[in-house]
């Protein structure tokens, strides 16, 4: 029978679930949208299972295929020994032990491994995506939080925790707001989605729908959808340009939102970048939009599953 891994994704607006093929195929998935602040870790644990059987997910065998593991991708801090999410801000949670409550609900019987999703989002675009090829990739992603991932000869980053690669509050400002994580100027309060949404003069609540509507007011011309995309290219800019003067990658691939403004701010960001690049040095950095689209993290939540399968092929059967 054919492989697939369920794959189920935490983000601040929506829960996601999937089942993804070994090739990094999205074969079947599911979408809610949840309220911002929403709900508790129980009610998250309940609607994902609900959403994990409308996906007729009842067994290891789903419609011809056998399921090896199960992948979460969540915004947030995860030690990934015991699969508890530390810290997560912007969802307001606290040591919070997902992957024992996740296997519990969902009695599938499957080895489960719980992640950062910036992490999952970078493993997916640098095997499947934009970072194809690339050894040294940075991976930025966008939504209300901002995360990301980063891969040196091949191999990520973890760092001494496993908690490296938030760059979201990489520190930029030191007369900015204060993040929701408790420091002030955090690079995400520059870049991030209530950010921009306010710049554009919008609900700084109103999520996806209202940065696809500032995308297109700034495809109109609106000064003010403008505007906020010019002070987000000179934002990621800064940060941009430190993250390649750290890490000397080949690319930088931009995901979430940010992938979607790519084509917008372009020219404006590779200004910004080129500015703060070492003078004199040619080094040129690709900074490109993700290739998979809102997919990446289900993708990479996925391929969490599928390492033991990669390591050992024998346990497919």
């Amino acid at each position: 029978a054919c492989v697939g891994a369920l794959a189920i994704e935490i983000t601040v607006d929506e829960l996601g679930v999937a089942i993804v093929g070994l090739d990094g195929s999205v074969v079947h998935s599911r979408r809610v949208s949840r309220q911002r602040g929403g709900p508790s870790v129980v009610d998250a644990v309940a609607d994902i299972a609900a959403l994990v059987g409308a996906l007729g997910v009842k067994s290891r065998d789903v419609n011809g295929r056998r399921l090896v593991g199960i992948g979460v991708a969540i915004a947030g801090l995860v030690d990934d020994a015991t699969n508890v999410v530390v810290r997560a801000p912007n969802l307001d949670w606290t040591n919070v032990a997902l992957g024992e409550q996740l296997s519990d609900a969902l009695g599938l019987q499957l080895p489960l491994f719980v992640a950062n999703d910036g992490d999952v989002g970078a493993l997916a675009e640098a095997r499947f995506g934009a970072g194809v090829g690339a050894d040294n990739m940075v991976y930025v992603s966008g939504e209300v939080g901002v995360g990301g991932g980063i891969f040196v000869d091949g191999r990520r980053v973890a760092g001494r925790s496993g908690f490296a690669g938030e760059i979201g509050h990489m520190p930029v400002n030191p007369d900015g707001q204060l993040c929701r994580c408790g420091a002030t100027g955090c690079w995400e309060t520059e870049i991030g989605e209530v950010t921009l949404l306010v710049r554009a003069g919008r609900d700084p609540d109103g999520g996806a729908r209202l940065i696809a509507d500032v995308i297109e007011a700034a495809e109109r011309g609106e000064p003010a959808a403008t505007e906020a995309l010019a002070e987000e290219a000179r934002w990621l800019g800064v940060g941009i340009a430190g993250l390649i003067n750290i890490f000397d990658p080949e690319i930088v691939v931009l995901g979430g939102f940010l992938g979607a403004i790519v084509p917008l701010i372009d020219d404006q960001l590779r200004a910004r970048v080129e500015a703060r690049s070492f003078q004199g040095l040619c080094r040129s950095v690709a900074v490109v939009g993700g290739a998979l689209g809102g997919d990446a993290g289900l993708i990479g939540a996925a391929e969490l599953a599928f390492e033991p399968l990669v390591s050992n092929p024998l346990i497919a059967g």
